[in-house]
Parts: structure tokens; C-alpha cells; sequence
């Protein structure tokens, strides 16, 4: 399901903010609490951005995103699956599991009003229109 930035069909999944509230910091003290960075590949196609994100797991209300022209940061969470068997024996964890952020730079300055996104098969796919250029005419004398 691809939803745009506009709430027209009540869709609120993944929580994005583009005003001026501040936006987390990369080593502050919320890093601490920060178990594991997504995975993501980067592309541009003519006029837009592309970011994949690997999301297995987690649910897109726990997501949060930052978003500013020229970068963002999504936070959020995966919850580990309750294990309910009393004698249970782990012999591989690989999947992280808890709290995480990760800082993604943009190659040039995005819309940060105009973006579609899409989860499928776990992967998060975020679409940002790039800033369009500006000519001012400028009259001679």
C-alpha cells in the first residue's frame, strides 16, 4: 500500500516530522539507548530520492522520522517475540531486537512535504521529490 504525505485516507502509519522540532542527535544520550542501525540503499531516479529500508518486524507505528532537506533520521523499535516455553535454550541470536536510529544524507535537498511511502516484505521504500531549481531572471540595466 503506497501512502502520501497527505492523511486524505485516515492513513497515519509511520509518524513524520518536518517542522523545525528538533531532531534527535547521532551520539547525544539517546544513542545509549539505541541497540541496532537498519540496513539501507540510496538511489535517484531523474527528480527523485529513493531509500530502502530493511524493517522486518517492526511495526510502522513505532517509526518515527525526521525529515529535513538534505537528510534524515528515523528512530523506532523492534519488539522480540514472547517466549512463553519455561526451559528454553537459545543457541543463535542474530536478529537484533529494541531501539533503533539511523541518519540517512540525501545526495541533493528533498521536498520534505512531498514523499510516498510503501512497506513490503519487510522493507520500507521511501520516495522524496528533489528540490526543483529556481532561475530568477535577473534584468539587466
Amino acid at each position: 500500500m503506497k501512502h502520501p504525505a497527505s492523511k486524505k485516507d485516515n492513513v497515519a502509519d509511520i509518524r513524520f516530522i518536518t517542522n523545525n522540532e528538533a531532531v534527535p542527535e547521532e551520539h547525544g544520550s539517546f544513542s545509549a539507548l539505541v541497540n541496532w542501525q537498519p540496513l539501507y540503499n540510496l538511489y535517484t531516479v531523474d527528480d527523485t530520492v529513493v531509500v530502502h529500508l530493511e524493517l522486518a518486524g517492526v511495526d510502522l507505528q513505532d517509526v518515527v522520522i525526521f525529515l529535513r532537506s538534505r537528510y534524515m533520521f528515523i528512530e523506532g523499535n523492534r519488539i522480540a517475540p514472547t517466549i512463553i516455553e519455561e526451559h528454553c535454550v537459545f543457541h543463535n541470536l542474530e536478529i537484533p531486537y529494541g531501539r533503533f536510529m539511523r541518519r540517512i544524507d540525501f545526495p541533493m535537498p528533498v521536498e520534505t512535504r512531498q514523499y510516498r511511502y510503501e512497506m513490503r516484505n519487510g522493507v520500507l521504500t521511501i520516495q522524496f521529490k528533489v528540490v526543483e531549481k529556481k532561475i530568477i531572471p535577473v534584468e539587466g540595466e
